[in-house]
């Protein structure tokens, strides 16, 4: 009799990843799949022979081993679907207090029943074989179809809404700063929402010369719609033109965060381009003509990809790695800022862009730096949003991070530089992103859409600013008024999109109540 292949175990290992990497295809590099995928063999090998050992069967050490690969990579997803329902306080503040037990009680529960039984699993191995070969496809399918609809795609569909324009090069190019803090909430908000007076920090800024736009919203709710319109000085809802409300016009905005308009304006008259965050995918940027100054995560002195942190996350191991990865977070993040401190020392004029992930859940800082107390392990994504105090907390440490930054590159600089402060969005503790535009109230709109805009242009440049800008006329009015550009400004606009259907837009309506 021909000897069954046990197959199901090695292939139901780097499912989760190729599931994920379909999911994220756009923003992941395919090299990035390499160390995931090759470490989830090495243990799945491990703990196949392991429990070879111990059932002297081969076909019950690979049930065995794919009941714990099972349990692995879906604990994540399990426990963010018991955190999102209504099971109680308890349940709801906890879900991973009684979770992990219970998933080890099913392991070796079944483990036990597996290696007791006189079943010989022929036609249960047979049908895992299948399942498992099919989950496989089918995401190989997803990434072939996503590959072969992007080589449809032309440089001139990706950038066909861009201006073309020859800077006007003055003699005297100062350096340009353009600040994203993620999810900084607008004044309104703080004092509405979350019960915290910020004049003190917004009082900082006007005395040093920023205007605040004190009505500003984003014109996105999602990041990476949110940085690339900005940086394009354009609205990016024509890429749902060229590829529908599918992922897939993701990838459009993937290319024109990385090849922006500004960036190759303001190379072509002597500029040199930085890019500074402390968020792990800051390699996507390589090769667009950025210096790149970044920090990863490490764990154990190993690199890891944004990639491999989300896998991560989805896994039980995250529960015992979360305070090696929060701590190199914090790292990472406190690194950024000391990199952008130093900016001012480079002669040549430049244009850094500087994605800072604070204020941002999850809230890893407490108000004096210090790590939060907060125990993000036993809540949902939308449950940290939940923590008020712990927003507030990060926010006023990220509001002395930015007061020294501003004082080092204001004393630092030959020439008076442009600073612009900018969220990409609000925070989320209202939970408008899985709201349905229709039922959207008034206070999940502004929580939202609100936030902090704050610039700094030398020589009166802010008589030409106004209260309600929006991001995607910042650097139209920093070209008009240093380059000698002739921008129209575009009307302020936001829109509005769902977490499920990121490109389907509705426009949101101007705010009304007045500040």
């Amino acid at each position: 009799m021909k000897k069954l292949l046990v197959i199901h175990p090695f292939l139901l290992a780097i499912f989760p990843i190729l599931f994920l990497f379909a999911y994220n295809i756009d923003e992941v590099p395919a090299p990035d799949l390499l160390l995931p995928i090759l470490v989830v063999i090495a243990v799945t090998l491990i703990l196949f022979f392991s429990s070879r050992l111990i059932t002297k069967n081969y076909i019950k050490s690979g049930i065995i081993t794919s009941c714990f690969l099972i349990l692995f990579f879906s604990y994540g997803h399990i426990w963010d679907l018991i955190a999102s329902l209504e099971l109680g306080s308890f349940f709801n503040e906890h879900p991973g207090f009684f979770l992990g037990p219970l998933w080890a009680v099913v392991f070796v529960t079944g483990a036990f029943l597996v290696i007791k039984s006189r079943s010989n699993f022929l036609t249960f191995t047979k049908f895992l074989n299948i399942v498992s070969i099919t989950l496989v496809i089918i995401s190989l399918i997803n990434i072939g179809i996503y590959e072969i609809k992007m080589t449809k795609l032309t440089p001139a569909e990706i950038n066909k809404e861009g201006d073309s324009l020859d800077l006007n090069d003055s003699g005297n190019l100062r350096d340009i700063y353009y600040i994203i803090l993620d999810a900084y909430a607008a004044s309104s908000t703080l004092r509405e929402i979350y019960g915290y007076d910020n004049s003190e920090f917004i009082d900082y800024l006007t005395t040093k010369g920023f205007y605040v736009a004190s009505r500003s919203r984003s014109n996105y709710m999602w990041t990476h719609m949110s940085i690339p319109s900005s940086l394009n000085m354009n609205y990016v809802n024509y890429s749902s033109d060229i590829v529908g409300i599918d992922p897939g016009a993701t990838a459009i905005i993937q290319e024109m965060w990385q090849n922006n308009e500004i960036s190759q304006l303001l190379r072509s008259i002597g500029y040199r381009c930085m890019y500074i965050s402390d968020l792990p995918y800051v390699d996507i940027m390589r090769g667009f003509g950025y210096d790149v100054i970044s920090h990863p995560w490490k764990f154990f002195g190993i690199t890891l990809s944004w990639f491999t942190i989300k896998l991560i996350e989805t896994t039980a191991g995250y529960y015992f790695l979360y305070p090696l990865l929060q701590t190199s977070r914090r790292e990472a993040l406190l690194l950024t800022f000391d990199a952008l401190v130093n900016v001012p020392n480079i002669k040549e004029p430049t244009f850094v862009f500087a994605h800072i992930s604070c204020p941002h859940a999850p809230f890893i800082f407490d108000r004096d730096g210090n790590p939060a107390k907060q125990d993000v392990l036993s809540m949902s994504g939308e449950q940290m949003w939940q923590n008020k105090q712990g927003y507030v907390d990060q926010l006023i440490f990220v509001n002395k991070k930015v007061e020294a930054l501003v004082d080092a590159i204001l004393s630092k600089s030959d020439a008076a530089p442009v600073i612009i402060l900018q969220a990409d969005h609000g925070p989320n503790s209202a939970n408008s992103s899985r709201t349905p535009y229709a039922e959207l109230t008034d206070m999940q709109i502004n929580e939202r859409f609100n936030i902090l805009n704050a610039y700094y242009l030398p020589e009166n440049g802010s008589q030409l600013l106004y209260e309600s800008i929006t991001p995607v006329n910042s650097f139209r009015i920093v070209f008009n008024l240093y380059f000698g550009a002739n921008y129209e400004l575009l009307e302020d606009k936001s829109y509005f999109s769902h977490r499920n259907q990121r490109f389907k837009f509705f426009l949101v309506p101007p705010e009304t109540d007045s500040d």
